[in-house]
């Protein structure tokens, strides 16, 4: 089942159009807006569209400003971003395999939960400014152990150093608190979820049983 409540309705109705597209067959919805969609807990705005293979940026530029309305923000070898009526949408290949089979329903594919924790740690390992990727793992804890992000972690990137994301998941000092959030069914609170993903750290085989909301006003889903 899907949240979709955390997506506009035109986004989400422009997701399924683009996914629809022969151009665009072999591109699945990944990072937060997928895991908006997996877990409801957060609002999402943008569309990122990867795909293990290779592609023709300019012939898909040319594509969705023909078809779409799309405007370029940036475009190099196998990637594509810009916008289409105000919607973020990013077109990356990202070369490394599946580790699940992408996730079907009501016209729309999405990265496996699984490979998008991989990514999300892999993006906070590189870069730990995003606030939005704390949150995520954060909230993924009541799903999966950490212990089992970490082997996610490992398994699409085995050439890379499992510590990284382990060390860095607790590393607050780059963030940037300035993101706007918008919680769904709960209150933003940065505390409760900086507890949390120490906690993940120091009981790493444990699945928590509520998101880290607030206490003030906690639904959970």
């Amino acid at each position: 089942m899907l949240y979709t409540e955390t997506v506009t309705r035109s986004t989400l109705e422009l997701l399924k159009k683009l996914e629809a597209e022969r151009m665009m067959v072999g591109f699945n919805l990944a990072g937060g807006t997928s895991l908006s969609l997996y877990l409801g807990h957060r609002l999402s705005l943008d569309l990122d569209l990867f795909t293990p293979e290779s592609f023709d940026a300019v012939q898909l530029e040319q594509f969705l400003k023909e078809e779409y309305g799309f405007r370029t923000d940036f475009m190099e070898k196998n990637t594509l971003k810009g916008t289409i009526d105000g919607v973020k949408i990013d077109c990356i290949t990202h070369s490394y395999d599946y580790l699940e089979k992408p996730y079907i329903e009501s016209g729309i594919r999405l990265y496996s939960m699984e490979d998008v924790i991989a990514m999300k740690l892999s993006a906070i390992a590189d870069n730990g400014s995003r606030l939005k990727d704390f949150i995520d793992i954060a909230f993924l804890s009541t799903r999966f152990p950490f212990s089992s992000m970490l082997r996610m972690y490992e398994r699409k990137f085995p050439n890379s150093n499992v510590i990284r994301p382990f060390k860095a998941i607790t590393y607050f000092d780059d963030i940037d608190f300035e993101e706007d959030i918008v919680m769904v069914n709960g209150e933003y609170d940065w505390m409760s979820i900086e507890k949390r993903l120490i906690e993940m750290t120091k009981i790493q085989d444990k699945t928590f049983e509520a998101f880290p909301f607030s206490k003030k006003n906690i639904k959970n889903r």
